[in-house]
């Protein structure tokens, strides 16, 4: 990028921040921006990433990440329509990586959409547990909610919400919580030019008061015990150890957990155990990351949840949805049904949803029932691994029907049959086909299409 660019007020802080560093820092920023992609391990590893993908330069922060040098050789294959991975800037991989998410918690990804952060730590928390997905923006949310359900996670909640509304409903619940706060974007000007004029008209303390709030409002959702982690892809302290410092003053059950340092990570010489990522330091663009923790409680959470929304089934509620399911080779837990208009949806096993709250997905969508019928959605063949299904088709990823496929166009059975079958390229689920005869009418979401 060229350096004249840069707002005069942003580079002094640079160089009062960087000190002796300032001329490396802005070589860096000629410098070609840093592409990554990340593997899903709901579906597939590193190990798939080395020998299939033929990646073979690692993120050093994180386990399932790779560099990429090109990225439209990735965004054009089977494999990423099967949700195999998410292309993702590598120093935005960190965030989910360091929160240390485990099997069975409750999280909370306050800040969520586009999604990258939060189908990491779905795949964390791998079928277990509950997340709760949120962001503001309603255009935003909605491309949160395609890329969670391309990655095949279920046991989700989406939200497009107000942070304080969230935290009169959720109080103590969440085990873990990122904030990855709206901010500056100082860390994304190579990357992103364009964000440097949305820093000279908004000024530089715009997203200030956003983010203390946030904080605020996090705390009051985080069980004692829990772990939040604060993250911005900008520089300037106000932003970065300020707001840690100023919430540490105020919030005495909080202690600031260290960050150990990994290949790239700066420790933050403003408040240590506070992590920078600098492009003169880390193949990746600029990145600021502090974890917290809450104090335990004297005696311990009992775990206990509301499941107010849950209700016995009517007779005949669910057509022939019931039938449908017996095709699965995966038992369906019938009291986590949840039957809103025509949509079909299973609700994760630890979920608590309140009324007064704005829900895009609740957990996962199976289908939609019309005049009784049962249309299976895209959302559920995501969430399938090829074995769950009776009867899948599987076709080879290079093969011209999987693209074919992929574009909306209905395909030809190489034998005949009749119903729903799961399409699947190299064993990994698509998308649905109806079958009449040797015809495979095509299923997939037209906003999906391969273009």
């Amino acid at each position: 990028m060229q350096i004249s660019r840069l707002p005069e007020e942003f580079l002094e802080e640079m160089q009062a921040l960087l000190g002796e560093e300032y001329s490396t820092y802005l070589a860096s920023l000629e410098e070609r921006p840093m592409s990554g992609l990340r593997m899903n391990s709901l579906k597939a590893d590193a190990g798939f990433a080395r020998s299939r993908l033929k990646l073979s330069d690692p993120v050093p922060w994180t386990e399932n990440g790779f560099y990429l040098t090109e990225e439209s050789r990735f965004t054009k294959h089977p494999y990423y329509y099967a949700g195999l991975y998410y292309i993702q800037e590598p120093s935005a991989m960190s965030s989910a990586a360091l929160l240390g998410t485990r099997e069975g918690e409750r999280v909370l990804d306050l800040c969520a959409a586009p999604g990258g952060k939060t189908t990491q730590i779905g795949a964390d928390l791998n079928g277990r547990g509950v997340l709760v997905s949120n962001d503001l923006s309603a255009s935003r949310a909605k491309a949160l909610l395609k890329n969670v359900e391309l990655a095949g996670i279920g046991n989700v909640l989406i939200c497009c919400e107000d942070s304080a509304k969230l935290a009169a409903e959720y109080p103590l619940y969440f085990d873990r919580i990122l904030v990855d706060a709206p901010c500056s974007g100082e860390g994304m000007f190579r990357k992103h030019p364009a964000v440097i004029r949305a820093w000279v008209e908004h000024g530089k303390d715009f997203y200030c008061p956003t983010q203390k709030l946030l904080l605020n409002d996090a705390a009051r959702m985080l069980k004692p015990g829990g772990t939040l982690l604060y993250s911005t892809c900008t520089y300037n302290r106000r932003e970065d150890e300020d707001q840690i410092e100023m919430f540490l003053s105020t919030h005495p059950d909080f202690t600031l957990d260290p960050i150990p340092l990994r290949p790239g990570f700066t420790n933050s010489w403003i408040l240590p155990g506070c992590v920078r990522l600098f492009p003169h330091h880390a193949r990746a663009e600029g990145h600021f990351v502090a974890r917290l923790k809450k104090q335990p409680a004297v005696s311990g959470d009992d775990g206990r949840y509301s499941t107010k929304w849950q209700r016995p089934l009517k007779k005949g509620e669910l057509g022939d949805a019931a039938l449908f399911f017996q095709k699965l080779r995966r038992e369906i837990d019938l009291s986590r049904i949840l039957v809103q208009g025509e949509y079909v949806l299973l609700i994760p096993e630890t979920a608590q949803l309140h009324a007064g709250l704005r829900y895009l997905r609740t957990g996962l969508l199976l289908g939609q029932l019309k005049n009784g019928r049962f249309r299976p959605s895209q959302a559920l063949a995501m969430n399938l691994r090829k074995e769950e299904w009776t009867d899948p088709i599987d076709l080879s990823a290079d093969s011209p029907e999987v693209i074919r496929y992929l574009k909306g166009e209905t395909i030809e059975a190489s034998e005949a049959g009749q119903g729903y079958r799961l399409l699947c390229a190299d064993g990994f689920p698509l998308g649905f086909v109806k079958q009449d005869r040797m015809r495979l009418k095509n299923m997939y979401l037209p906003g999906w299409r391969m273009q």
